[in-house]
């Protein structure tokens, strides 16, 4: 059985790097992207993902929420998990059944186990 396909999108490297390790560990295929253009390239150049997780505040024209509406549209039933340490910047986004947040600052094993749950209950 293929690892499930994970799109991670966050700018600050260390986050980025342990968040990555922690998900190879784990088990998952780990795609990671620093800034929006990245993240926008990776999904319309992969055939599919199983989650999408994303701090909302990036660099450069594409924040998270555009990466979401990006992955939704190429993606529709893709679960997303959002995390910022600015909460308020949810605002404008409809949460569907399949959308999460985890406040920053996280704990890498809470993310894992998160995943975990949510990409077994869309298989």
């Amino acid at each position: 059985m293929n690892p499930s396909k994970i799109l991670l999108v966050e700018d600050e490297e260390l986050i980025r790097l342990l968040l990555t390790e922690a998900l190879t560990d784990e088990g998952f295929a780990v795609i990671s992207a620093a800034d929006g253009a990245q993240a926008r390239d990776v999904i319309n150049s992969s055939e599919h993902f199983d989650l999408l997780f994303t701090d909302i505040q990036l660099p450069g024209d594409l924040d998270g929420l555009d990466i979401a509406r990006l992955m939704r549209d190429r993606f529709p039933s893709v679960p997303i998990i959002f995390t910022t340490g600015q909460p308020d910047r949810m605002q404008g986004w409809t949460v569907g059944p399949q959308d999460h947040f985890v406040a920053k600052p996280y704990r890498p094993f809470a993310v894992t186990a998160l995943i975990h749950k949510l990409v077994r209950s869309g298989k």
